[in-house]
């Protein structure tokens, strides 16, 4: 099972995300086996596929082509850590069935394995 890919979804000018990004860096190194990112929508504008958050910082996590959670979260880093660590025990089928709800709830086109 390919591992987990988490980021950030964040901007420059958002306080919030600067102030948090020391946070997200020491998650990483708490979470070896899982690939975490810090990405700026507007740098990464086209590939994001037009998704523009409405608050910051998102968490978006993703395992192979299944986008498993895609939400606005407030800045603590054990509640970002319980959360990727209860995606990280999904096996195959129940990864799938978690991003296909995500889908019908209206999934952003966000595709994490374009940033690796």
């Amino acid at each position: 099972m390919e591992p987990l890919r988490v980021a950030c979804l964040c901007a420059q000018w958002c306080g919030v995300c600067r102030t948090w990004r020391p946070g997200f860096e020491a998650l990483a190194a708490q979470l070896p086996a899982v690939r975490l990112l810090w990405v700026d929508v507007e740098d990464a504008a086209d590939l994001l596929g037009g998704y523009e958050p409405e608050n910051f910082p998102v968490l978006a996590v993703q395992r192979g082509g299944w986008l498993l959670y895609c939400a606005a979260l407030p800045p603590q880093p054990a509640h970002w850590a319980r959360l990727i660590q209860s995606l990280q025990t999904l096996d195959a089928a129940a990864a799938q069935q978690a991003a296909s709800r995500l889908r019908a709830q209206g999934a952003p086109p966000v595709d994490l394995r374009l940033f690796c």
